[in-house]
């Protein structure tokens, strides 16, 4: 094992917009390969992961099925360089980069030469 540490910022809480980030840290110890896990008892069950698995096919199965009945129903998803999912793409960076939507919003449709078409 070794001691691994972590940090991040917690910019929402609760259902609302924090008026500054908060700041965090600390550190864990983590596994380096799977028979220190079985070593440590924290291996899963046999039911544990069983329940993994399945979740994990159940997954992929309803993604798979999903997208055929959107084929089916004549609904494409968008090109990844169509212009509005461009557009989208840049105002949630930009929005992780502390500005706020509408700031965003403007400066992506001002960049990109696009406007916003609301859903």
């Amino acid at each position: 094992m070794k001691t691994t540490p972590f940090d991040g910022e917690v910019t929402q809480a609760y259902g609302k917009v924090l008026p500054t980030p908060v700041k965090f840290s600390g550190d864990f110890e983590a596994f380096e390969n799977a028979s220190e896990v079985r070593n440590a008892s924290e291996w899963p069950s046999d039911k544990d992961i069983v329940a993994f698995v399945n979740a994990q096919r159940k997954a992929n199965a309803r993604a798979k099925a999903t997208n055929e009945a959107l084929q089916a129903a004549g609904i494409e998803k968008p090109a990844a360089d169509d212009p509005q999912v461009v557009l989208r793409n840049m105002i949630k960076q930009l929005i992780l980069a502390k500005k706020t939507p509408e700031q965003a919003r403007q400066l992506a449709e001002g960049v990109l030469g696009y406007t916003l078409i609301e859903d």
